[in-house]
C-alpha cells in the first residue's frame, strides 16, 4: 500500500512538473481594463516613466539599458541616429526622454531640448503637421512642448532671457529672439510670470484650458512707472491675471536639427486677442489656462475682506462706487456688466464668469464689466452711482458713437443688485420725492450741491443703451428679513455715507417734511441727536422693509419699453414656487409680471448666482440675443 502510494505521489509530482514546462515564455494574462488601459497610456509626464512609444525607440537601437548609466551618451546616439532619416519615431522618444533628464537633473538645456524636439515631431520644415491627429503621441508632443517651453521660461528668468539657456552640446546652438514691446498691454507692463502647468484650482467648479500649443502663464499687468493711464485703461481691473502663452517658434525644425543651428523666436500671445496661431499653411489653436489665470486673481486679494465691511461702513470700498472691465474693451463685444448683492462684491461672480469666458460663442461677442458700490447705502444713491459710472463708461470708450455693441449692453443683478439694476431701466418721475417732502421739488429752497444730489438720485431716467436686464434672487417688492428683528440689527451696523452727511439738517432747514427726530435735531440743536439722526439716514435694508415706502414705488415703476426682462428665482423646496422662498426674499416678491422669461431654481437658497441652474440660464439669454443655438 506504501508502494502504491508513493507511485500515485510521484505521478502527481511528474504531472506538476510537466504543467509548468508548458507555460510559454511569451504569452498574457489577463488584467483589469482600468490596469491594460494604464499601462498603454503611461508617460513622463504622468507617471514619470517614459511611454511604451519612446521605450520601443530606444530598446530597437540598443540603448534602453545604456540610458540607465549614461543618459547623456545615450541621448546623443539616439539624436544621431534619429537625423539620418529624420524619423518621428526618434524625434518623440527624443522629447520624452530629454524631458526626463532635464527633470531628474534640474537641467534646462535638456528641459529646452524637448521643447525642440517635439516641435520638430509636430511640424515639419514646410510647416505641416504630424499626419496622425489620432496617434496619442500627437497630444503629449504638444504638452512636452507646452512645459518645456515654460519650465525654460522660468529657469531663465524671463522670457527675454530664453537665449541664455542654451542646448546640449550635441544639439548645436540656439538663438532666441523677443520683441520685449509685446510685454506692454493697454498702458501696462506684463510681470509676474507664473506657468499654470503646475497649479491647482480650488473654490471652481470647472477648470477650464484651451487646449492648443504655447506655454500658459498668468502674468500680472501693471501700470507703467511714472505713466499716466488713459480714462479708457484706468477702467480695466487693477488686480486682473490675464492668460497668456508663449509659442517658441522654430522655422525648418528638422533642418535645423541636422544643421545644429536653431534661429527661433519667442512669441507671446494674449487671450484677449490671439485665438490661434499661424503656422505654415495652417492655423493651430493657442493654449490658455483661464481659470487658473481667474483663480489666481482671486487668491488672497482683498476684495474678499470688503463684503460685509462694505456694507457696514462705505469708507470701506470705494465711496463712489467703482466699474471695472475685465480686460480692455474691444469694439463689437456687448458689456455684460454684473452687480453683486449685500454684504457682497464682485468675486461672488467668479462661478459665472468662469462658465461663461470658456465658451467661445459669448467670448466671441460679449466681454464682462462688474460694479461694485457700498452695499449699506441708499439704494437710489448706489443706483445712481452706477448710473453715472455705466454713463461715464460708453462716453470714455466711444466718445464718437461708432460702437453699436455699447448700445446693446446687458445688466445682471443679484439680489439688491437687481434693484439697481431696475432702477437704469424705468422713469421715476417725482415718485421718491414725493416720499421725502409734499413741496415740489422745483418750489424746495436747496442750495445748488443739494439740488443736483437730490436731482440725480430721486428723478430717475432710463439708460438707452440697456438693452437686456437679468433680475437674479431680487427683491422686487423687498425682504422679509428687512423687516424682520435681523434687518433691525443689519440697520445699526450701516454708517451714513459722507455725501448724505447733514442733508437731513439741509432738509429740516429748508421747511421740508422730515421724521420728527431731524426736526426736534433742528429746532434745539442737539448735536448728539442730530448726530444720531444722520446714522438714521435710511439704508439699503431700510429700503427693502416691504413695508418702506421706496421699495413700494420702485414695485410699482414699469420697466421701459424695449429692455428684454428676464428673472432667476430661487426657491428653498420643490414646485410649486408660490408660498415659498430662498431665505432672504418670497418668491411673490421676486417675481416681476410680464418678463419675458422667468426661471425658478428649486432647492436652492438665495446664493443662487454661481449654481449651474443660473448660468446655464444666463448663457441661454445671451446666445439667445445673438440669434445662436443654445
Amino acid at each position: 500500500a506504501m508502494r502504491s502510494s508513493s507511485r500515485r505521489a510521484a505521478a502527481l509530482g511528474l504531472v506538476v512538473l510537466l504543467a509548468l514546462g508548458c507555460a510559454t515564455p511569451i504569452g498574457v494574462r489577463h488584467v483589469s481594463e482600468r490596469e491594460a488601459y494604464q499601462q498603454l497610456d503611461a508617460n513622463v509626464l504622468s507617471t514619470g516613466s517614459p511611454s511604451a512609444a519612446s521605450r520601443q525607440v530606444l530598446l530597437r537601437q540598443g540603448l534602453f539599458e545604456g540610458f540607465a548609466k549614461d543618459p547623456e551618451a545615450s541621448l546623443k546616439k539616439l539624436h544621431d541616429f534619429t537625423l539620418t532619416d529624420m524619423d518621428a519615431d526618434g524625434l518623440f522618444a527624443l522629447a520624452e526622454f530629454s524631458e526626463l533628464l532635464g527633470e531628474r537633473r534640474k537641467d534646462p538645456k535638456h528641459t529646452l531640448a524637448a521643447a525642440v524636439y517635439a516641435y520638430a515631431f509636430l511640424i515639419d520644415d514646410e510647416g505641416r503637421t504630424f499626419p496622425n491627429l489620432l496617434d496619442p503621441r500627437v497630444r503629449l508632443a504638444a504638452d512636452l512642448y507646452n512645459r518645456a517651453v515654460a519650465k525654460s521660461i522660468v529657469h531663465a528668468g524671463g522670457p527675454e532671457k530664453l537665449g541664455t539657456i542654451g542646448l546640449p552640446e550635441y544639439m548645436g546652438h540656439i538663438d532666441v529672439s523677443f520683441d520685449e514691446a509685446s510685454l506692454h498691454w493697454a498702458g501696462r507692463h506684463f510681470t509676474d510670470f507664473v506657468p499654470a502647468h503646475d497649479l491647482e484650482v480650488r473654490g471652481l467648479r470647472n477648470r477650464y484650458r484651451r487646449p492648443g500649443l504655447g506655454a500658459a502663464f498668468a502674468v500680472a499687468p501693471v501700470a507703467e512707472p511714472g505713466a499716466e493711464l488713459s480714462p479708457a485703461d484706468k477702467l480695466i481691473a487693477g488686480r486682473i491675471r490675464l492668460p497668456i502663452s508663449f509659442f517658441l517658434r522654430i522655422p525648418a525644425p528638422r533642418g535645423a536639427l541636422r544643421a545644429g543651428k536653431f534661429d527661433t523666436r519667442l512669441e507671446l500671445y494674449n487671450s484677449r486677442e490671439d485665438d490661434t496661431i499661424e503656422v505654415g499653411a495652417r492655423r493651430i489653436a493657442v493654449e490658455y489656462e483661464t481659470s487658473v489665470a481667474l483663480a489666481l486673481a482671486l487668491d488672497g486679494a482683498p476684495v474678499w475682506d470688503t463684503e460685509i465691511a462694505g456694507f457696514r461702513n462705505p469708507r470701506a470700498v470705494p465711496e463712489g462706487g467703482a466699474l471695472f472691465m475685465w480686460g480692455p474693451h474691444q469694439p463689437g463685444h456687448v458689456p455684460v456688466v454684473f452687480v453683486h448683492g449685500t454684504a457682497s462684491s464682485a468675486a461672488r461672480w467668479a462661478e459665472m464668469l468662469n462658465e461663461l469666458e470658456s465658451d467661445p460663442r459669448i467670448r466671441k461677442h460679449y466681454e464682462f464689466w462688474f460694479f461694485t458700490y457700498p452695499t449699506g447705502n441708499p439704494i437710489l444713491l448706489s443706483a445712481d452711482l452706477l448710473r453715472g459710472w455705466l454713463k461715464r463708461a460708453v462716453d470714455v470708450l466711444d466718445p464718437k458713437g461708432t460702437d453699436p455693441s455699447l448700445q446693446k449692453m446687458v445688466l445682471i443683478g443679484h439680489s439688491q443688485g437687481g434693484l439697481l439694476v431696475k432702477l437704469q431701466v424705468t422713469k421715476s418721475g417725482d415718485v421718491f420725492w414725493n416720499n421725502i417732502s409734499e413741496t415740489p421739488f422745483a418750489d424746495a429752497k436747496l442750495d445748488p450741491k443739494t439740488r443736483t444730489l437730490l436731482s440725480q438720485a430721486l428723478f430717475v431716467e432710463p439708460l438707452p443703451f440697456v438693452k437686456t436686464v437679468v433680475f437674479i434672487s431680487t427683491p422686487q417688492q423687498g425682504s422679509f428679513l428687512a423687516g424682520n428683528w435681523m434687518g433691525r440689527i443689519g440697520r445699526r451696523l450701516t454708517q451714513a455715507p459722507g455725501l448724505l452727511l447733514g442733508l437731513p439738517l439741509t432738509l429740516a432747514e429748508a421747511g421740508l417734511a422730515l421724521p420728527a427726530a431731524a426736526a426736534e435735531a433742528v429746532q434745539g440743536k442737539d448735536d448728539a441727536r442730530l448726530q444720531r439722526k444722520m446714522d438714521r439716514i435710511p439704508s439699503s435694508i431700510d429700503n427693502m422693509n416691504p413695508n418702506a415706502p421706496f421699495v413700494k414705488a420702485l414695485s410699482a415703476l414699469p420697466i421701459v419699453p424695449g429692455v428684454d426682462i428676464h428673472s432667476i428665482i430661487p426657491v428653498k423646496g420643490g414646485p410649486p414656487p408660490d408660498g415659498q422662498n430662498d431665505g432672504v426674499v418670497a418668491y411673490q416678491s421676486a417675481h416681476l409680471p410680464g418678463v419675458g422669461t422667468e426661471l425658478v431654481v428649486f432647492n436652492h437658497d438665495h446664493s443662487v448666482q454661481s449654481s449651474p441652474a443660473a448660468i446655464e440660464e444666463v448663457r441661454r439669454i445671451l446666445l439667445e440675443k445673438l440669434g445662436a443655438e443654445p
